[in-house]
C-alpha cells in the first residue's frame, strides 16, 4: 500500500490481470495533477506556514472549540450491540455457508431476535455484505433507523454515520424498505442516501467505495473534511477540524493503516496546521 497521498501506476492490474478500479483511479488522479504531487503544489505555502505556526499556539485551543469533531458516534452507551469493532479494527463474520459481512472500524451491529445471522441492524459505522445463493439463507436483511435493505444475492454496503444512511449496490439490484415512503429498487453500481433530506440515487465506483478494505482512503473532488472524517475511525483519539479547514478542496489517496502518517501528509499538502494535544486529541486549523 502506498504511503504517499497520491500514487501512480504505469500499468494498473487487478488480480485477474485486468485493470483494477482503485489502481485506475490512482493513475487518473496522477494524470489530472500532471505528474506533480499536491505537496509540490503547496510548497510555497508550506514555507509561509512555517512562519505562521509560531503564532498559532495561543489560539489553537480557541479554534478547537469552534471546530467540528470528526469521527464515529460513541457506542459505549448502546447496549444493543452484539458485535462491535474498535478504532482501526475490521472484522469478518460468517452469515451463512456462503455469505459474509465485514465490519469497518468503529461499527456495531445487533442481530434480530430469533433471526439467526441473516438479519441484523447496523447501529453505527459500515458493513459490507457479500452474499451468494444459499437455500438455507434465502436473503440477507440489514436494518437501519432510516430503513432496511434486503438482498437474496450479491454484494452491497451500508454506511451509517454523521446523520447519513447510505446504501451502495455492487453487482445486483437491491430492495430497500425506507422507514418513510414506498419501497425502492436500487440498481447495481448505484448508491442512495435513505435519510429524507439526503441526495438521490447516483452512480458509484465499487472499487473506490470499498478501498478501505485495502487500507486506503481515496477522495476525489472532495473536501479536507471528507478526508478527516474518513481517517477518524482509524485514529486512537479525537480529530477536530475547523469549518474553514474542512471546506478546503481535496483529492488524493491516504493511508488508513497509518493514520498518523496521513495526518503528517495533510499538514504537508494542505494550507493547515495540525496540532497534537494530550490523549490523542488533534486539531486541524486553516492557516491560509
Amino acid at each position: 500500500m502506498a504511503s504517499d497521498p497520491i500514487r501512480s501506476t504505469d500499468a494498473p492490474q487487478g488480480g485477474n490481470g485486468q485493470p483494477d478500479a482503485v489502481d485506475m483511479q490512482l493513475a487518473r488522479l496522477s494524470a489530472v495533477l500532471g505528474g506533480q504531487s499536491l505537496g509540490d503544489l503547496y510548497l510555497r505555502r508550506v514555507k509561509r506556514r512555517a512562519l505562521l505556526r509560531r503564532g498559532l499556539g495561543a489560539v489553537a485551543g480557541a479554534t478547537c472549540v469552534a471546530g467540528v469533531l470528526a469521527g464515529p458516534d460513541l457506542l459505549s452507551g448502546d447496549g444493543r450491540a452484539d458485535i462491535r469493532t474498535r478504532h482501526g479494527e475490521t472484522q469478518q463474520l460468517a452469515l451463512g455457508a456462503r455469505s459474509t459481512a465485514t465490519l469497518a472500524p468503529c461499527s456495531a451491529i445487533a442481530f434480530a431476535p430469533g433471526g439467526g445471522r441473516g438479519a441484523f441492524t447496523l447501529l453505527q459505522g459500515t458493513v459490507l455484505v457479500e452474499s451468494r445463493p444459499d437455500a438455507a439463507l434465502p436473503f440477507i436483511q440489514v436494518a437501519t433507523r432510516a430503513g432496511a435493505v434486503r438482498a437474496p444475492t450479491g454484494d452491497f454496503m451500508v454506511r451509517r454515520d454523521g446523520g447519513r444512511t447510505v446504501v451502495t449496490a455492487h453487482d445486483d439490484m437491491l430492495t430497500i424498505l425506507p422507514a418513510r415512503g414506498p419501497r425502492l429498487t436500487l440498481a447495481a453500481g448505484h448508491a442512495v442516501d435513505l435519510e429524507p433530506d439526503g441526495p438521490g440515487e447516483r452512480a458509484i465506483d465499487w472499487g473506490l467505495a470499498t478501498s478501505w478494505r485495502n487500507g486506503m482512503l481515496i477522495v476525489e473532488d472532495g473536501t479536507l473534511g471528507d478526508v478527516v472524517t474518513g481517517l477518524a475511525p482509524y485514529w486512537q483519539g479525537a480529530l477536530y477540524i475547523t469549518p474553514r479547514a474542512a471546506s478546503i478542496r481535496a483529492s488524493g489517496v491516504f493511508s488508513l493503516n497509518d493514520a498518523g502518517r496521513s495526518l503528517v501528509q495533510i499538514e504537508e499538502i494542505f494550507p493547515v496546521s495540525v496540532r497534537h494535544l494530550p490523549f490523542g486529541v488533534v486539531t486541524i486549523n486553516s492557516v491560509s
